[in-house]
């Protein structure tokens, strides 16, 4: 972590960077990559994803004096450090911040580090939207994170350039949050349904089918007191799919495998009566001779 004064410095030398022609400006940032080059080596010998989430949050402290400057001074020179930060941010879990870098990165039209092998956009939108779509495969009555989030990255990305894939995940994401609003059944059903449109593998055709029925229940007062309505799907598409999820759950093959497997060991332990009836017939005949 930076003391205030080498924040301050942090800061000066990033604004300074391309406004002057000293060249200790240039080399303020040769030290920034030399520390990144150095933090990445670090991270590169941990292998929990979740320990290298937490260290990435100890580690981007010592970059926030130029991270800040960066942004003020506005020049949108190329910066593997400040591409780089932005999604650290992410990993680390501080979407305001990876999002505040994300804007001055996609405004000035920087280029990711070649490992990214991606441009910011879909860069931006696979590192938070990937997360997003596995929480709530695990439990879709919970949001990992605010749906403001997501909109704010919508409308951030929306004139980028991106494989159509990654911007369906991204309405997938949408629609998956705005539906645990009942309040916003329609715009959850709109975003799912581009998804779609532009990735018919997304999977979300059961989800649009059950978001329909709950916005036609909603419309018809007396959908309540149809005996054939099923009103439970209707009103609450989230907890059918997470009703859904958890018969998949149990009857995957591995669940019934593991029922055949309790079932040979029962029917081997069946025999044994038998057994002891066979040794009590020998007995009793050996007796009688």
């Amino acid at each position: 972590m930076l003391t205030p004064a080498q924040r301050h410095f942090q800061n000066v030398m990033a604004q300074r960077r391309g406004t002057s022609s000293d060249t200790c400006d240039f080399t303020a940032y040769e030290q920034m990559l030399h520390r990144l080059r150095l933090d990445k080596v670090k991270l590169k010998s941990i292998q929990s994803k979740t320990v290298k989430a937490a260290v990435k949050q100890s580690l981007i402290g010592s970059y926030q004096g130029w991270i800040d400057g960066v942004l003020s001074a506005d020049t949108g020179q190329s910066d593997d450090v400040i591409t780089t930060l932005m999604i650290w941010n992410i990993d680390a879990g501080n979407l305001d911040a990876a999002l505040r870098i994300a804007e001055y990165v996609l405004r000035h039209k920087l280029n990711m580090p070649d490992q990214f092998e991606r441009t910011p956009a879909t860069a931006l939108v696979d590192e938070i939207c990937d997360p997003v779509l596995v929480a709530f495969n695990r439990d879709p009555r919970i949001a990992p994170i605010d749906v403001s989030l997501l909109l704010r990255l919508d409308a951030m990305t929306n004139a980028e350039d991106m494989p159509d894939p990654v911007r369906a995940k991204l309405f997938k994401a949408i629609g998956y949050s705005l539906r645990l609003d009942s309040r916003a059944l329609q715009s959850a059903l709109a975003y799912l349904q581009q998804a779609i449109t532009l990735f018919g593998k997304i999977g979300v055709k059961r989800d649009i089918e059950l978001l329909q029925r709950a916005i036609k229940s909603t419309q018809e007062p007396d959908a309540n007191d149809n005996p054939g309505n099923d009103g439970e799907h209707a009103t609450e598409p989230v907890a059918a799919i997470a009703q859904e999820q958890q018969e998949a759950v149990t009857s995957s093959p591995e669940s019934a495998a593991t029922a055949r497997r309790a079932g040979v060991k029962k029917t081997a332990a069946a025999p044994k009566p038998r057994a002891t009836r066979q040794t009590k017939t020998r007995a009793g005949k050996k007796a009688a001779r």
